[in-house]
């Protein structure tokens, strides 16, 4: 009988030893701004010894190819306050997207958004995974011919709306966008379009392109490189 018992509590212990251990969900807050200049964020249940990019991009876009622009390792990991640069492409905006993605483990990524104003409250939202809620109307970058057209594909893009699609120097913090066509999404959801690189763009290296609704407002953005891909 003792040995059974004995057997019994060994079996337990391999069971426990092997049981999943859920991890829990990194997160950022925003502490601070400085227009134009910086922000400062609070992390929360960063895993220890793992190195991390920051991204930074325009307002809706997640941070997804945002600009890089800080690496930075956990060390013991949970809770720490780190203070990054805002881009000169960015320093101009209204509110700027942050992006903190693993490099090593992509498991791990957290997003949050702030006010490009040293003066506003931007304390009242913890951003964490997922990146994009279900559903959210976004695209993708398909195709360039380096100065002549870029082509995009559309995800969840409501029915019967209509959208204007503009194009800017994407590294560059000049605010003026071109108007060059416009769509309307029918069936909506996924879409596959072709649009010409505005004249004024033809030579820019990044190029940022956004999709407005005419219907509501809404606005998503992306980022490309304007060459053959």
């Amino acid at each position: 009988m003792k040995k059974r018992i004995t057997l019994i509590a060994a079996l337990m212990l391999v069971a426990l030893s092997v049981s999943p251990v859920f991890a829990a969900i990194p997160t950022t807050s925003i502490l601070a701004v400085v227009e134009g200049e910086s922000v400062t964020i609070q992390t929360a249940n960063f895993p220890a010894n793992n190195t991390f990019h920051v991204y930074m991009g325009f307002n809706g876009t997640y941070g997804m190819n945002g600009y890089l622009v800080s690496k930075l390792t956990t060390g013991d990991g949970g809770s720490f306050r780190a203070k990054f640069p805002i881009p000169e492409e960015l320093a101009g905006g209204d509110i700027i997207a942050i992006r903190v993605e693993s490099v090593t483990d992509n498991r791990y990524y957290s997003y949050n958004w702030f006010y490009n104003d040293s003066d506003a409250d931007n304390s009242s939202y913890t951003g964490a995974a997922p990146i994009l809620p279900p559903g959210f109307p976004t695209f993708d970058i398909t195709g360039v011919v380096k100065g002549e057209t870029v082509t995009i594909r559309t995800r969840y893009l409501p029915p019967e709306t209509r959208y204007a699609v503009l194009m800017k120097k994407g590294d560059s913090s000049v605010l003026t966008w071109y108007e060059v066509a416009g769509i309307e999404t029918a069936e909506g959801n996924v879409l596959i379009a072709t649009f010409n690189i505005p004249e004024e763009l033809r030579y820019a290296e990044k190029i940022a392109i956004k999709l407005y609704s005419i219907n509501d407002g809404f606005v998503t953005y992306n980022l490309f490189e304007n060459k053959n891909q």
